[in-house]
């Protein structure tokens, strides 16, 4: 049995799938990093113009709607989530496939039970 659990790990290691997805994984972690940053820009601007115009710029909210979208799909890949990988292997996250604001189905919570 130990001498099975050891072949087993030995396999394991050797297995070039697996270095390929560290390989993809450490790529996507420092483009995640610079998507991050690029998300504050976007934050700072669309910020400034909120404080002196007193609203939102609408050009700016689908870059800002699919960076964060990018970063979430990056995230999926890194936690083993999801095995697609992220642009530049895919297309970029389009914004209208996410029109409803939800990425991801979570489970409705149940309601509070009613005072009397």
């Amino acid at each position: 049995m130990e001498e099975e659990l050891r072949k087993q790990i030995r396999e394991n290691i050797l297995d070039g799938g697996t270095w390929l997805r560290a390989f993809f994984m450490i790529l996507y972690a420092i483009i995640c990093y610079f998507a991050i940053l690029i998300t504050a820009i976007v934050v700072l601007i669309q910020f400034g113009f909120v404080l002196v115009s007193g609203q939102t710029n609408d050009r700016l909210l689908p870059a800002g709607k699919s960076l964060s979208i990018y970063i979430y799909q990056i995230f999926n890949f890194l936690t083993y989530n999801s095995d697609e990988k992220p642009f530049p292997i895919t297309n970029w996250p389009s914004v209208e496939e996410f029109e409803d604001d939800t990425i991801i189905d979570l489970p409705k919570e149940a309601e509070p039970p009613q005072k009397n």
